[in-house]
């Protein structure tokens, strides 16, 4: 088995960890921006996970190609390979470093789900707030319907703050 094509998948698999382990930090960041209101900074914190969902893009269609060639080197089927397969096969020390990436992953993805989650629902608590509000201003002075049988407004005196629902 070509030991270097292993090192290159342990290689590109810990970059990749280093990439989602920062992007959990900013995910954690985004959750206090979210909560401060600091739109600014929410834009900033999107630009910068968008480049680094670029780079693991580059590096998982590399990580791909290798585990392509070490599936046809080992008479294993590409799309059905696992790390677990992979560490059967594998020298004892690359086996145990592939594992402590698997587990080390595993719990950055687990944390990084939560962190998102909870965004998400910090995002829509506010945008629940931002509609209400809306709504609230929109129909300042409405006692009841705004207009009479004649089609005419009841009350030309009182008018809605907005004149177009959002």
């Amino acid at each position: 088995m070509d030991t270097g094509m292993v090192k290159k998948l342990i290689e590109i698999i810990g970059k990749e960890a280093e990439i989602y382990e920062t992007l959990l930090r900013l995910s954690r960041e985004k959750t206090d921006v979210v909560v401060k209101g600091k739109v600014t900074e929410l834009e900033n914190i999107t630009k910068v996970e968008q480049s680094m969902i670029l780079q693991l893009a580059r590096l998982e269609e590399s990580r791909e190609n290798i585990v392509e060639k070490l599936s046809e080197e080992l008479g294993m089927d590409a799309e059905s390979i696992t790390v677990t397969q992979l560490e059967k096969v594998l020298p004892k020390d690359q086996s145990k470093e592939l594992a402590e990436y698997q587990e080390k992953m595993t719990g950055i993805f687990r944390d990084l789900k939560n962190s998102n989650e909870l965004n998400a629902r910090l995002i829509k608590n506010s945008l629940d707030y931002i509609d209400f509000s809306i709504n609230v201003l929109s129909n300042i002075g409405s006692a009841g319907d705004i207009y009479g049988k004649s089609g005419q407004s009841n009350d030309p005196g009182k008018r809605n703050f907005f004149d177009v629902k959002l």
